[in-house]
This record gives C-alpha cells, sequence and structure tokens, in this order.
C-alpha cells in the first residue's frame, strides 16, 4: 500500500544532486509544440511573468512565469475555469466583461527551449514525482517551481498536461531564461470576436461561445 496514499509530494531533499534530463522545445526540436496560444488582458498585453500565487507556478518569492497552452480551447479553460466549473455544463456563462477585456494570442518559440518534461515517466521517475504531482494543488507546485529554478540543469520552465482540458498541454516559462527572448506573439484579436473560441468542425475539441441576450457568455466544449 503506497505510503503517500495518492498525495502529490513535495521535492526530495536531494533534488539539486540528482541527475535531471531536460526536454528540447521549440524550433528544430522535433517536437510537435512549435504553436501556442495564449490570453490575456488586452491592456496588459500577451508578455507578462506572474508572481501571483492564484497561478500553478507563481509565487513572490521567485521571478515570475508566463503561461502558454497547446490551442485556443485549452487557453479558454485554464483562464476561465474556475468561473465555469461551479455550475452543470448547459448553465454556465461568464461575465462578458471578463471577455471582452481579454485577446487571445498565438506564439512560436523563439528559440529552442529546454524544460522539465512533466509528462514524460522517466523525467517523474528522476524527479520521485508520480503521474498528478504537476496538476496538483498549487502550493505544491510552487514548492517544485522554486526548487527546479536552483537545479544545475537551469531548466527555462514547465511543460505539463492540463488538468482542465485533458490530454493537452501547457507551458510555464521561467522570466530569468525568457523575459529577454525576442517573443511575438500574432493575432491579438479580442476574445469576444475570436474565431477560434466561436466554433469549428463538428466534434473538434474546440470551445463554443456565444453572446446572450442577457450579456453573458454561454461556454461548452463540442
Amino acid at each position: 500500500m503506497a505510503i503517500d496514499k495518492g498525495e502529490p509530494s513535495r521535492p526530495p531533499l536531494d533534488l539539486r544532486e540528482r541527475e535531471i534530463t531536460l526536454t528540447p522545445i521549440g524550433p528544430n526540436s522535433g517536437t510537435p509544440w512549435l504553436s501556442w496560444s495564449r490570453i490575456a488582458k488586452t491592456k496588459r498585453g500577451p508578455i507578462y511573468f506572474s508572481q501571483d500565487s492564484s497561478w500553478r507556478f507563481s509565487r513572490e518569492d521567485m521571478p515570475g512565469t508566463l503561461y502558454v497552452a497547446q490551442n485556443p480551447a485549452t487557453a479558454f479553460k485554464e483562464v476561465f475555469w474556475d468561473d465555469l466549473v461551479s455550475r452543470p455544463p448547459r448553465e454556465r456563462r461568464l461575465d462578458r466583461l471578463k471577455i471582452e477585456e481579454r485577446s487571445l494570442y498565438l506564439c512560436a518559440l523563439p528559440k529552442l527551449l529546454e524544460v522539465i518534461d512533466a509528462t514524460n515517466t522517466d523525467t517523474l521517475d528522476a524527479l520521485s514525482a508520480h503521474g498528478g504531482t504537476f496538476g496538483g494543488a498549487y502550493s505544491i507546485c510552487q514548492d517544485w517551481a522554486f526548487a527546479l529554478r536552483a537545479h544545475s540543469s537551469k531548466p527555462e520552465g514547465i511543460l505539463y498536461e492540463s488538468v482542465r482540458n485533458k490530454g493537452n498541454l501547457c507551458l510555464a516559462l521561467f522570466e530569468e531564461h525568457c523575459a529577454k527572448l525576442a517573443w511575438e506573439f500574432s493575432g491579438g484579436d479580442l476574445l469576444i470576436d475570436t474565431p477560434e473560441l466561436k466554433g469549428g468542425q463538428p466534434g473538434g475539441n474546440v470551445i463554443i461561445a456565444n453572446v446572450l441576450a442577457n450579456g453573458a457568455w454561454n461556454s461548452r466544449a463540442s
């Protein structure tokens, strides 16, 4: 019987001494993750490294973290999940103002980056972390981010599975390595006008969103 009873563990005390293999992503890496999506407040723009502890790998005692997602639908769920999950799927609504103040941005990584791949079994074994560690409690995820930033391998971020859009990936990028890169975000369409989130091919993994007469936003996954 497992001693941890399924609970994610915090970083081991000897993590600094362990050998960790990083995964290259970005241009010429041979990985399929070339394009990423980000939903951000329009007035702030897409480049924002958060130190707010309400985000998975962010905390005030370490540099900020920039979050991107594998596709627009995943970015949407990551940003608005807390607003949507309190209601049954057919009754989910968002405040129109929360939609109107945000835009959807697309980007390709500006250079080859080496990251912790938290979806890789060998990486998790090397860390003594089980599969739910990087999708668990934020306080534990933040401890991992703090510890991994101090590792001699100097990871530039963490690749992890979205817990809000299963089967899709998210990428947390560390400010100390990524802030000065030549980021080029395209799109910048107001979220309320974004075709990718208004519809798509039947059966596709997209968000279908419609503005209702009462000024709310109805969202469901197809």
